[in-house]
């Protein structure tokens, strides 16, 4: 199927916001957590295809919102940075395993990311967000401030929701609003003090290895630990 590129938002200096619209206008339901598949051609490439998240906050619109990072060394990002709004992209339907678990009210939702790996989560939260009486935590890292996307809506989500409590953590930079370092002490802190819990982890290779060592180590299973490799 093909869809058009209805805006493109600067989210932060190497991101951008593609907002598309199905064939026909056709309203497309994907489950939280699902992504789809984008394909480009070239008479030097060939057919190249690459898997992007769904970041849509809700799964029942017109329109999906893709969070996607320039790759100075690949072929696709390159040449998707360089398409215009109205350009028509061939796509997938959304697909894939690393979906929103029918939750437990009442039982802790821990939601880790690095980079765009946040993208999946933000339809993730919003159905989490119905769930009564129950914690939810986004523990999201980033080297810098500019580099955190969705900032102002994870802060009034915040303002917004008593149970709902965002972790900002940057690696190379240290501000007031968020912690320092790596995300591994600020997860690890928050689970040590619960007995079960629902953990969606989403990012770089390195972080999610050593997520895994500590959600073993803290006594989770994996039955409750769901993991989505994005690099």
């Amino acid at each position: 199927m093909e869809y058009r590129i209805v805006e493109i938002i600067q989210e932060a200096p190497r991101v951008r916001r593609f907002v598309l619209q199905p064939e026909h206008n056709s309203a497309l339901n994907f489950i939280p957590g699902q992504f789809i598949v984008l394909q480009m051609e070239s008479p030097e490439h060939g057919i190249i295809q690459r898997s992007y998240s769904i970041s849509s906050k809700h799964a029942n619109d017109q329109y999906l919102e893709l969070c996607i990072a320039m790759n100075d060394n690949g072929v696709f990002t390159p040449w998707l940075f360089k398409q215009e709004e109205g350009f028509w992209i061939v796509g997938s339907e959304p697909q894939g395993n690393f979906t929103f678990l029918d939750g437990q009210a009442r039982v802790p939702h821990m939601f880790i990311c690095t980079g765009t790996g946040v993208a999946p989560f933000r339809s993730m939260i919003s159905k989490a967000l119905k769930l009564e009486d129950t914690p939810i935590y986004l523990v999201f890292g980033n080297r810098f401030s500019e580099d955190i996307l969705y900032h102002e809506e994870w802060k009034q989500l915040a303002q917004q929701n008593q149970n709902f409590h965002y972790h900002p953590v940057l690696s190379r930079q240290n501000q007031s609003f968020a912690h320092t370092g790596y995300v591994h002490p600020v997860y690890t802190k928050i689970l040590e003090k619960v007995n079960d819990a629902q953990i969606y982890v989403c990012g770089w290779q390195n972080m999610l290895v050593e997520t895994r060592k500590n959600l073993k180590a803290l006594g989770f299973n994996r039955k409750q630990y769901h993991f989505e490799q994005y690099d």
